[in-house]
């Protein structure tokens, strides 16, 4: 089943409602995006590589989608939430692009949390649900508290994402 709205189209339309300025950083070229603040940043890279045309993307733009979606999910909702939502596109692939960015210690969490909670990454069908109680009921049955609370004492992940963009600029 489809998702009716993605994040982003979520996200863009709360700045929209709001009246921020964000969405001017969108016709931004990524160069100028990685000078932005962090959180700014991670939000305009998310709105310029769109989620629904993931497959669409080249390698580094798959990579830096990624982790960008990682780092926006876990701190907003979790990891539950990241695999939820990201489940067609960059939750498969958030192993690679982590050792991609060189984010070697997120890797070692991420790869830690997915064995304790016996999640195979080819197959998320678990997260695969619209229905909010369904949802909810994720969060009962995989326990990544232990690696959400340590996400955030990790290095910098949009520090990482701005070097792997810089070193393949030229992909963007």
């Amino acid at each position: 089943m489809k998702k009716v709205f993605s994040i982003v189209t979520a996200i863009c339309l709360i700045l929209s409602i709001a009246g921020c300025s964000l969405l001017g950083h969108v016709s931004m070229e990524v160069n100028e995006m990685i000078e932005l603040p962090d959180d700014e940043m991670i939000v305009a890279l998310l709105m310029q590589l769109d989620s629904e045309n993931f497959d669409g993307l080249n390698e580094s733009q798959k990579v830096v989608y990624t982790a960008a979606a990682l780092e926006m999910e876990v701190l907003n909702g979790g990891t539950v939430q990241f695999l939820s939502n990201e489940r067609w596109g960059a939750a498969p692939y958030v192993c690679e692009a982590l050792e991609k960015i060189g984010a070697t210690e997120h890797l070692a969490l991420m790869e830690q949390a997915l064995a304790e909670n016996e999640v195979d990454l080819n197959d998320l069908s678990d997260f695969d649900t619209e229905d909010l109680m369904a949802f909810s009921k994720l969060y009962d049955r995989y326990h990544f508290d232990e690696f959400d609370g340590a996400y955030e004492s990790l290095p910098s992940m949009p520090e990482l994402i701005r070097n792997y963009i810089q070193a393949h600029i030229e992909d963007f």
